[in-house]
């Protein structure tokens, strides 16, 4: 019996292994083409960049010095904060003094909605009185990198009516390779393809088209929502348009994190794409393909040294190597492809070591572990935590249960570990 399942298992894992890697290569195969139509003239509509902030990211100095420099002639750069008395503030005030007196402004919340995020309520507020000749909307996060042109290039889909909204992407490369960040990037690498598959937006890079907002009622949602990019595919939607992946917008992401604090960063990413069903099947079914099989993987090998039987355990050890091979081995051309692309855009990134390579390799069951986990504990979630805010989620009503501003010290504010 054990034997029979250690065959079908190989097979099983032989299937899963084939699948992962055709997902890969079309992947790879998509990040080199263009879907929506370049314009015929340069496109630069006006646009308004809505930074919303709470606390100082640790690359944020160098965040506020790209955005205020884009290459790009119309543009507007808002930030918002839900207190004055936010430690990012002062690195605000000292970068529009330097780079962005004519073209950047800063609004503080006066009360910020009890039925959303903050960083919802922030949107909602930095979208209030927006004059009518704003023709596209970018929205971003304090941790993000961007390059110059990063600006036209998030815009540019936009010009084609097929896609009234396009975002960018996420790269972790820590400077640290300490467990937490490793796992972390570990997941995002397979987080990414699946995002960019699926078309989930990231609203650290996003574009929007005005004509969004005023023909649906995102910003109505929003005012109810504990998300930001979830509720953007059913408006895009409503308009019968679609969202562009902008391939060549990586945007690298250096800081580091603890194992601890990856474990509840990622159940708050899981439980919001749960609660409003963001591709949540094929969420679960990634999971469940790189987790069952492992489980049922150990239990046979064991089940073979009980025993004594070596063509279990012969079975049992091809099928782990084959496994490894499938989940570690698309890892090398998925980096390889970003990390030129990232480099063809003035980002400076390191060679692996061996070193690197050996904890990288020791990380890959560690991410499924925590990753399986928080899966796991997310369905007895009733609270979230965000950047210091609980939030009290029923179904898909938001409540902050206690608002209060955001302070940290100096030595926080100059770690690398993100917020």
């Amino acid at each position: 019996m054990f034997l029979t399942a250690a065959f079908i298992l190989f097979w099983i894992i032989l299937c899963i292994v084939a699948i992962y890697y055709g997902t890969l290569f079309l992947f790879l195969h998509r990040l080199k083409q263009t879907e929506w139509k370049k314009p015929d003239a340069d496109f630069v509509p006006k646009t308004m960049v809505l930074f919303p902030l709470r606390g100082a990211d640790p690359a944020l100095s160098r965040s506020l010095e790209r955005i205020l420099t884009q290459d790009y002639p119309n543009y507007c750069v808002r930030f918002i904060f839900d207190s004055s008395e936010d430690s990012a503030l002062p690195l605000v005030e000292s970068a529009i003094e330097q780079w962005g007196e004519q073209r950047a402004e800063i609004k503080i919340m006066e009360a910020p909605f009890a039925t959303c995020s903050l960083k919802n309520s922030a949107l909602h507020f930095g979208m209030s009185g927006l004059d009518s000749s704003f023709e596209a909307v970018v929205i971003v996060d304090g941790d993000t990198n961007p390059p110059g042109d990063w600006l036209r290039r998030l815009v540019e889909p936009l010009a084609d009516p097929r896609f009234p909204a396009a975002t960018g992407l996420r790269w972790y490369i820590p400077n640290h390779a300490n467990p937490g960040s490793l796992v972390r990037s570990l997941w995002n690498a397979a987080a990414i393809v699946m995002q960019y598959l699926h078309r989930i937006p990231w609203a650290g890079s996003l574009a929007l088209r005005r004509d969004l907002f005023t023909e649906t009622d995102l910003l109505e949602q929003w005012k109810h929502s504990l998300s930001t990019d979830a509720l953007i595919m059913p408006a895009v939607r409503q308009v019968q348009g679609n969202i562009a992946v902008v391939p060549s917008l990586f945007l690298v992401n250096r800081e580091t994190c603890s194992l601890p604090s990856f474990h509840r960063w990622v159940k708050r990413q899981m439980f919001v794409n749960k609660l409003y069903d963001t591709a949540w099947l094929a969420i679960i079914g990634q999971a469940l393909s790189i987790t069952v099989p492992l489980l049922l993987l150990i239990g046979t090998f064991l089940a073979g040294l009980i025993l004594q039987e070596g063509p279990i355990i012969f079975w049992s050890f091809i099928s782990f190597a084959l496994y490894w091979i499938g989940v570690f081995g698309t890892l090398p051309m998925m980096e390889h492809a970003i990390r030129r692309m990232v480099r063809q855009h003035g980002e400076t990134v390191e060679k692996w070591t061996l070193h690197r390579i050996f904890i990288t390799f020791l990380m890959v069951p560690v991410t499924q572990w925590t990753y399986t986990s928080a899966l796991f504990w997310l369905h007895f979630l009733r609270r979230v935590e965000w950047r210091g805010i609980e939030y009290e989620v029923t179904e898909k009503q938001v409540r902050m249960v206690e608002y209060q501003p955001y302070t940290a010290s100096p030595g926080k504010q100059k770690s690398e570990r993100s917020l």
